[in-house]
């Protein structure tokens, strides 16, 4: 079967726009490993009128056609070898998949041909036992659940999977992230995950195909037909399927965050400072000046006790700096904030940049000709940062930038090709000088967090129920992380993002936007801030509000919706 062909049958990708012609090219070229990117950039007069979307759709079915055919290719081999009679071309190209292609030789052994392969009552039971199993995979997704019990309750090692031990969760209502932190707390040996079957429903749906099968089947049971044509290979198939989805949730999930970490607003100004905190035996802080283009013009590295602040905004105000680069996280957190004061009273604006793969990113300035130290080099990393984003983030793995939720878990070089193609086609877009997608306004690099909040300096100041202002710094599928000038960011949980519902939280917000946030609540002994973007409390549960999803508070009993909901979900969220 063709590609054109293979779309035509799934509909896995919408074909408007698209020639025969065309999708065969696509799926020429994308088997030689070019990219979207790539289609997009040498390819342009072929491609340049299709959607990114439509083409990273067409690339996932060029793939999945590929798995196909290989598989197709090694069952009709294998039949031909061992004697057995070929499967009707027919019958195989009703298969979209491997596993269906599985299913029709599991039926092929149950019920063999009267009159040879061209039989029509034999078609008809292949064909009948592939709806079979579609069927029952379907029902397994929609009616199926996975129950967990925990294996080990010794702390802390089970700590952080506390909340999903004694529940059980409908496999339609189970979010990726959640299911990769079940799977990594079976790999820990914390939990145990068993697989919930409907298996009432699945007999039924036996009953109704068994009669397709043919007289072949005979006085065999329901249940016997079931179990040899469905359930010795349904769970296996329904958590691959699990594993496939949820990687693929949290590589998008990276690939939105980095499109939202390069399009951050470059510092437009002459020069800027930074500083970076080298902790271990005798902490030091790292000062730099540099350029617009990003040269070093000059630095200090000072020891981090008595009145090193007034040393290095000293420094600053020698070379007429008036935006200061500072890092988002750093192992001594107070230390470094208690610089935010003085850079205020001096009339010093604060920037924060991320911290990640610092290591990679300076290991060309600690090295000839510059040999410049580990402080300091860090320092003018951030510095060049701010002042351009993307170039500086591209200089690196996104990979190592951390962008992914529950990365370990993930495969790297799938996660690597997902980033590097964000990437790719951002620069693309950027040599094409095509204005930025509409959407939020972002926060300009000359907008002081700290001074947007000069009455808040540490997290004594701040009470529920106060209104703050900030910065959006990083998105994940559970909520946006928000910079009010603390060392410590506050969390917006997902449900506390809009007054309407968010299935995911790029729909209201960007890296680098400014927002007005509320407290929800202060933990100052573990540093955690919850806050909230709706424009009000909520007051009870939205419309229509049922009881509470097995698993989702971890034994709480609070309503969903509710404020105390949010409170427990960003609870379990902060343990993470």
């Amino acid at each position: 079967m063709s590609f054109w062909r293979f779309l035509q049958a799934t509909r896995a990708t919408e074909l408007d726009g698209l020639s025969e012609l065309l999708v065969e090219q696509a799926a020429t070229l994308t088997g030689r490993g070019h990219s979207v990117a790539d289609l997009l950039s040498h390819y342009g007069d072929e491609f340049g009128h299709l959607p990114v979307e439509a083409l990273r759709r067409l690339a996932a079915s060029c793939r999945a056609w590929r798995a196909w055919r290989q598989r197709r290719g090694q069952l009709e081999q294998s039949r031909q070898e061992v004697g057995q009679p070929p499967l009707p071309p027919t019958a195989l190209d009703a298969t979209a998949t491997p596993d269906e292609l599985d299913a029709l030789v599991r039926v092929a052994a149950l019920v063999p041909p009267a009159q040879g392969p061209e039989d029509p009552a034999w078609l008809r039971a292949l064909l009948a036992g592939v709806e079979l199993w579609r069927a029952s995979l379907r029902l397994a997704r929609q009616q199926g659940a996975v129950r967990c019990r925990a294996l080990s309750t010794d702390a802390p090692v089970a700590a952080p999977y506390e909340a999903f031990a004694s529940t059980t969760t409908a496999l339609s209502e189970l979010p990726g992230h959640r299911w990769l932190a079940l799977r990594r707390g079976e790999r820990a040996r914390v939990l145990a995950l068993e697989l919930e079957l409907p298996t009432a429903a699945l007999l039924e749906q036996t009953a109704l195909y068994r009669s397709h099968l043919g007289p072949t089947v005979g006085e065999r049971s329901d249940r016997s037909l079931l179990e040899e044509l469905v359930l010795d290979d349904l769970p296996r198939r329904v958590l691959a399927l699990l594993d496939q989805e949820a990687e693929q949730e949290a590589i998008q999930a990276a690939c939105e965050s980095l499109n939202g970490l390069l399009r951050t607003a470059p510092l437009q100004t002459r020069r800027v400072g930074a500083l970076y905190l080298l902790s271990g035996g005798a902490p030091t802080v790292a000062v730099v000046v540099a350029e617009r283009d990003g040269d070093l013009i000059a630095q200090r590295v000072l020891k981090a006790q008595g009145p090193w602040q007034e040393k290095a905004i000293a420094l600053l105000q020698e070379h007429a700096v008036t935006q200061v680069v500072l890092p988002t996280s750093t192992p001594i957190a107070e230390l470094l904030n208690s610089v935010e004061a003085p850079c205020n009273a001096a009339g010093l604006q604060l920037v924060r940049v991320r911290p990640a793969a610092l290591a990679e990113a300076r290991q060309p300035l600690v090295q000839p000709p510059l040999r410049l130290s580990t402080a300091v080099a860090s320092a003018l990393v951030i510095a060049r940062r701010a002042l351009d984003p993307f170039k500086e983030w591209c200089a690196v793995d996104p990979v190592s930038i951390g962008l992914a939720e529950y990365q370990g878990d993930l495969d790297a070089d799938r996660l690597r090709a997902a980033l590097t193609e964000t990437i790719e086609l951002l620069r693309l877009e950027r040599r094409r000088a095509r204005p930025m997608q509409p959407g939020v306004p972002v926060a300009r690099g000359n907008a002081s967090i700290a001074r947007l909040n000069p009455m808040v300096r540490s997290l004594a100041d701040l009470r529920g129920g106060m209104t703050v202002h900030g910065v959006v710094t990083n998105i994940s599928h559970f909520g946006a992380f928000i910079s009010i000038g603390l060392a410590q960011e506050g969390l917006v949980h997902v449900s506390e993002l809009s007054d309407e519902f968010v299935s995911n939280p790029t729909e209201v917000v960007t890296i680098g936007q400014q927002v007005t946030a509320r407290v929800l609540s202060v933990d100052a002994a573990r540093g955690r801030i919850a806050m909230s973007l709706r424009t009000q409390a909520r007051k009870g549960p939205p419309a229509g509000g049922g009881a509470t999803r097995a698993g989702d508070a971890g034994g709480a009993r609070a309503r969903p919706g509710t404020r105390a909901a949010a409170l427990a979900n960003l609870e379990r969220l902060f343990k993470k």
